[in-house]
């Protein structure tokens, strides 16, 4: 996936409860940006750390610039959640998931409004056997690896159920884990984040959800799912 405009950077140089950064641009000029990740882990939007921006897309937005990316140190990470559903379904058509995925030759994204609410992607075979897949970044790094759960919410709880229906109906579910960053070659399934998640996820794991993880290429031109990584456990 290639941005459709140049990225600004700058650093970070104040931050308000990681949900807007005031950003010195590298012309000079103080803006201030809005933080899609919420920072649950407490280190992106550190003070000094470089920033690229993109125009937000929403006019009405009194904050006209949203943080694309932000530099921990050891390269960028990719921040905007929105683009993980075209991020995934762009690796799917490209054959990149087949470990995982290549018995299904259909893609559908489940919209708004349909039964499933929670669930992002349909994935179907020519004979109708389905999959269903729930995407979701991780963005905490440790060692190398990218560690999981950081938390639960609401809607990944309703999402467990929905599912578990689905697998009652005999379907496939996954849960895609897309690393956005270019510094994390393994996985790691962690209790200490949040022991809530971990339990929630360890239970649907039992169950016969399965998860599956790959990590993405990033730079200020582009962003894409590039291979699989190992999930440890």
């Amino acid at each position: 996936m290639k941005f459709d405009e140049v990225l600004i950077g700058g650093e970070i140089i104040a931050n308000y409860k990681n949900i807007i950064v005031d950003v010195l641009l590298d012309d000079g000029e103080k803006v201030a940006a809005f933080c899609p990740e919420c920072n649950r882990g407490g280190r992106l939007y550190r003070l000094g750390a470089r920033v690229l921006l993109g125009h937000s897309a929403d006019k009405r937005r009194r904050v006209p610039f949203v943080c694309e990316m932000v530099d921990e140190g050891s390269g960028f990470v990719f921040v905007n959640y929105k683009y993980k559903n075209p991020l995934f379904a762009e690796a799917f058509k490209q054959g990149i998931l087949d470990q995982d995925f290549g018995a299904y030759s259909y893609i559908r994204e489940i919209k708004p409004g349909e039964e499933l609410k929670y669930v992002n992607f349909e994935l179907a075979d020519d004979d109708g056997r389905k999959a269903y897949v729930y995407v979701v970044n991780v963005f905490n790094c440790r060692g190398g690896c990218a560690v999981f759960p950081s938390t639960i919410n609401f809607f990944e709880i309703e999402m467990f159920e929905e599912m578990r229906k689905m697998r009652r109906f005999g379907h496939e579910t996954f849960v895609f884990l897309m690393v956005p960053r270019g510094d994390c070659f393994q996985a790691k399934f962690v209790w200490s984040l949040d022991p809530v998640a971990a339990a929630r996820f360890y239970d649907e794991g039992q169950d016969g959800l399965k998860f599956c993880c790959y990590r993405c290429v990033v730079d200020a031109q582009e962003v894409a799912v590039c291979e699989k990584v190992e999930i440890l456990y």
